[in-house]
């Protein structure tokens, strides 16, 4: 079932920082119009949001499942007052956003460097991190000065068994956590709300590294990095501000990772 632009109007009414949102049947990528918007002069807390997406999208380019009536995918525009340099920081903002709002319908929810959005396949909270799966991402695109577009999605009611064959094995959805459907629109508002909230505190100048280091599930655990140098192995031991990761070698040296074109596994 699609949206209801009644109720998703009178949902964007209640938030205040709202300054307009774009609901859309079927897109391409909901980044690419918030971006146009952007470039036309919309003001920051417009929204745009997709019943489905035809050529959702990742990192690098990678392709996001939304079919339709099941998932969230929402952008965001903002135009921040803190120097571009700081921005590395909305993707933390994005994602303590989308674990608030999983976890206000009763499901467990953490992140995975550098932007995964992360649940376990029930409620146990005991589940080793190596077994939680994907249940949304983050995409952040900059035109710096002038302003950035937060891209989120999160499988809210996907069902998992329509997934394309190579997703299937990473995947993970509300719905199958908790065992049964949950309303998105209950999802969305509190995404918003949270999105809101964080992103008007850190424009003041707050930090949101603590915060975000503390739902990174994979910190302390062994990892293996696939970068454009090569392949790492080692323990995930920290973060910096800019979003960056720490890896501890085996033989006791760091080394250092920005998001980029990088992918994180369990060793």
């Amino acid at each position: 079932m699609g949206w209801d632009p009644g109720e998703v109007l009178q949902m964007a009414e209640r938030i205040p920082w709202i300054r307009d949102l774009h609901l859309y049947e079927e897109v391409g990528s909901t980044n690419d119009i918030a971006r146009d918007l952007g470039e036309m002069g919309a003001p920051e807390g417009v929204v745009v949001l997709a019943d489905a997406q035809r050529a959702g999208r990742g990192r690098a380019g990678r392709s996001w499942w939304t079919p339709p009536g099941m998932a969230l995918a929402v952008s965001i525009l903002v135009r921040p007052r803190r120097p571009p340099e700081d921005w590395p920081q909305l993707t933390m903002i994005a994602g303590l956003a989308a674990v608030e709002s999983i976890e206000a319908v009763g499901c467990p929810a953490g992140l995975k460097w550098p932007n995964d959005i992360m649940i376990p396949p029930d409620r146990s909270r005991t589940t080793p991190a190596s077994a939680w799966r994907k249940a949304g991402g983050i995409l952040v695109e900059s035109v710096p000065p002038a302003f950035a577009v937060v891209g989120i999605g999160v499988n809210v009611n996907t069902p998992l068994e329509a997934a394309p064959p190579e997703l299937a094995e990473i995947l993970g959805s509300i719905r199958e956590t908790v065992g049964h459907a949950v309303p998105r629109l209950m999802v969305l508002e509190s995404l918003l709300r949270a999105f809101a909230r964080l992103y008007i505190e850190w424009d003041r100048g707050a930090s949101m590294l603590e915060r975000w280091a503390a739902r990174l599930i994979m910190l302390g655990q062994p990892v293996r990095i696939h970068a454009a140098g090569g392949v790492w192995e080692g323990v995930a031991e920290s973060v910096s501000a800019e979003g960056g990761l720490w890896l501890r070698l085996p033989d006791g040296r760091r080394e250092y990772f920005l998001a980029g074109d990088v992918s994180l596994r369990w060793s």
